[in-house]
């Protein structure tokens, strides 16, 4: 067994017990907090100073091994949506992911990385670097002798204020396929804005994206290397009601805007080829015209 509070820094690093008794980390920063879990190695919460969270997690959440965790970070590897028989997006968000190093960088961020214990063809490391910004990476290399193909998302849940109030932009001109109807279009000039139940794949698109959000007078940029897809979902009312882990009037609440490479994007690498996905995320206030 392996001792996880030799990982520990003092005031900034810290391991305790969290929801249905899964071993949490606790993170702390001049300018934030942040947690993690090494179930999924899930983010789970991260907030800046004199902010509101950056990060919905849903109340209704189930915190159990073999059960993903709704809400924050969820890793989508290898494949996005359902496979039969199999665990929907994949088997990285149900495991229990090992914490191999911890470091305090100069500039007073925190640094975790984190192995996934799984068998052929993959290698997979996940680093999480928590500062005024949250950057996340996800490194897959193919340590098999031949080529293989698999998907990636950060199926990242953020908390708004309201979903009528905010808008998403920076997706202007991406082509699009609406999940919910099967039409594939081109996203308009327009900010997108939630009116109904959304899922919305946005394929070759390398842009970032921000969520303004009025209310909270705050603008969240979520910016990418290594992403090619960006999915925009909320699953409204009847959905909302549907879903076990997940409260019916919490849509209101959150939005998710996921990076990634999935369908038409899925990664292809050679042996010994590796791949990264990394996505920062960042807050600041909106600019008010005098």
């Amino acid at each position: 067994m392996i001792d996880l509070h030799k990982y520990e820094i003092p005031g900034h690093v810290s391991l305790t017990v969290g929801q249905g008794g899964l071993p949490k980390i606790l993170i702390e920063t001049a300018s934030s907090s942040a947690e993690v879990y090494l179930h999924g190695a899930h983010v789970t919460h991260f907030q800046k100073k004199g902010e509101p969270p950056l990060l919905f997690m849903s109340a209704a959440s189930d915190f159990a091994a073999g059960k993903p965790i709704r809400g924050g970070v969820p890793l989508v590897f290898p494949w996005f949506g359902g496979r039969e028989g199999l665990p929907a997006h994949g088997f990285a968000r149900i495991e229990s992911w090992q914490l191999t190093a911890t470091s305090l960088l100069p500039h007073g961020a925190v640094c975790l990385h984190f192995s996934l214990p799984t068998p052929e063809p993959y290698k997979v490391e996940w680093i999480v670097t928590v500062a005024e910004t949250l950057s996340m990476e996800l490194i897959v290399t193919n340590i098999a002798d031949k080529e293989v193909t698999f998907e990636t998302c950060l199926h990242t849940y953020f908390q708004i204020s309201e979903i009528d109030a905010i808008s998403i932009t920076g997706l202007s001109g991406a082509n699009g396929l609406n999940k919910l109807t099967g039409c594939d279009f081109v996203e308009g000039v327009s900010p997108i804005r939630f009116i109904a139940e959304t899922e919305i794949v946005y394929s070759n698109t390398t842009a970032f994206v921000e969520i303004i959000d009025p209310p909270w007078n705050r603008k969240t940029r979520i910016a990418t290397s290594g992403s090619n897809s960006t999915v925009v979902w909320n699953p409204w009312i009847e959905k909302s009601q549907r879903m076990p882990d997940f409260g019916d009037g919490e849509y209101l609440q959150m939005v998710c805007v996921e990076s990634g490479n999935i369908a038409t994007n899925s990664v292809t690498l050679p042996p010994s080829a590796g791949a990264s996905l990394k996505v920062e995320l960042s807050s600041e206030a909106l600019r008010h015209e005098p």
